[in-house]
């Protein structure tokens, strides 16, 4: 029983190394429960998934800038990046 309490634990690393790079949460946290000596080092060394992270960014209230591209806040009236009115 501890065992299984201490798999579950350790699952929730590399689990919440993925879900910062954009990917799934809970798959990772299975992944890294079941193999966690093969699941932190993937977790560490993968590349972020940058489409995934734009669209949870964009979803929590980020806008693009019109000039380029880039991630601002909804109500920037000037972009950080850029320097161009909004």
């Amino acid at each position: 029983m501890e065992i299984l309490i201490i798999a579950v634990l350790i699952g929730l690393i590399p689990a919440a190394i993925a879900s910062s790079k954009g990917k799934s949460f809970l798959l990772w946290w299975i992944y890294g429960a079941a193999i966690f000596i093969v699941a932190l080092p993937h977790a560490i060394i993968m590349r972020a998934d940058d489409r995934a992270i734009e669209n949870k960014q964009l979803s929590a209230g980020m806008k693009k800038c019109p000039s380029c591209a880039e991630l601002i806040k909804q109500d920037a009236k000037v972009c950080k990046h850029c320097q161009r009115d909004v």
